[in-house]
């Protein structure tokens, strides 16, 4: 596995921060550390742990996976959504006197 990006991590964390408008200074003292430590993480010089992820994430009201969603090297698709496209995948083509008597019968089901 390489290793994690933490300067696109810190990106994260700090375009999070400054949207729900926190400065360093209030985030560092929620996580009772130095405002260059939370300087430090978002410039990728600093790699913070998994606790401090949840941590900072729950002080920027998000989960942690909002931070981490590029480190993926997969996608896992929901099950409904992959089912939910392929309907609509099939219905686009329908005229709308087909599309009518579909829904009749899903609002039966």
């Amino acid at each position: 596995m390489d290793d994690l990006d933490f300067r696109a991590i810190g990106l994260k964390i700090k375009e999070r921060r400054k949207h729900q408008g926190m400065t360093q200074e209030f985030v560092a003292n929620q996580l009772d550390v130095n405002p260059s430590h939370v300087s430090n993480i978002e410039c990728g010089h600093a790699k913070p742990s998994l606790t401090t992820l949840v941590r900072i994430a729950n002080i920027l009201q998000c989960s942690v996976d909002y931070f981490l969603e590029g480190e993926y090297s997969f996608q896992q698709e929901d099950v409904a959504e992959t089912l939910d496209r392929q309907i609509m995948g099939k219905l686009k083509y329908f005229d709308a006197e087909k599309k009518q008597r579909v829904l009749k019968m899903i609002e039966l089901l």
